[in-house]
């Protein structure tokens, strides 16, 4: 672990390591324990991939001091559990929506049926959110699966669509650009400023994708009622 004073009121811990579950773990841990015992000095704790960005109030503590209260947080003593959640995501991966699943199938030498089956039978980490409102950047996907972004993004990729790049997998929250390549489409909202939470996922939760027919996706794109399961 490094420490660093990013701005005036901002510290930045970053994580030499390779990205998996572990890791992950130990980020959202240290997150859960800084927000629990520094309330009263905090503004805000973003968690990424390999680091965790801590924005304090300067008014309550010097930058100084907060750090070293934050050095003082051993990641390896911590003793608060995550309490990290699987939500069970259906996503559709007809060739109605999944625009580039025929492309990418060609481009591993593997069938189209094999990318959904590898894609779908994996236990994701929501490793960091960012990019878009509600985007979630899920690892790690089997090693068949790895590639690189698009050559030409694509200039309106459909709110919903499930992508994959290098070696994670990610669901699109809105309409947007992007150079993911696109294997399906899920009917859930993924951001909602309506919401108490505008985003149901949070870092250190998992993800396991379903998979669900044309016609039932569409049932389930019309009921805005939908929620998605979680164990």
């Amino acid at each position: 672990m490094k420490y660093f004073i990013y701005n005036e009121n901002s510290i930045l811990i970053t994580f030499d390591s390779n990205i998996n579950s572990e890791l992950v773990y130990k980020i959202s841990s240290l997150r859960i324990k800084i927000e629990h015992d520094f309330n009263e000095y905090l503004i805000d704790a973003v968690q990424s991939i390999n680091s965790l960005l801590i924005i304090f109030k300067r008014n309550k503590i010097s930058t100084n001091d907060f750090l070293n209260k934050i050095k003082n947080v051993n990641p390896e003593n911590i003793t608060l559990k995550v309490k990290s959640k699987i939500w069970e995501i259906p996503v559709c991966y007809d060739s109605t929506y999944a625009t580039d699943l025929e492309e990418f199938s060609k481009s591993k030498k593997i069938s189209k049926n094999e990318v959904i089956q590898l894609h779908k039978s994996k236990i994701y980490d929501v490793i960091s959110m960012g990019f878009l409102p509600g985007f979630m950047y899920l690892g790690n996907t089997d090693y068949k699966l790895h590639c690189e972004r698009k050559l030409k993004p694509s200039l309106e990729i459909k709110k919903g669509s499930i992508g994959i790049a290098l070696n994670q997998t990610c669901i699109y929250p809105q309409d947007s650009p992007g150079g993911w390549h696109i294997i399906g489409v899920s009917p859930l909202e993924f951001f909602n400023l309506k919401s108490k939470s505008p985003c149901f996922v949070n870092p250190g939760d998992k993800i396991k994708f379903l998979e669900i027919s044309k016609s039932t996706f569409e049932t389930l794109k019309k009921n805005k009622s939908f929620k998605p399961n979680y164990r």
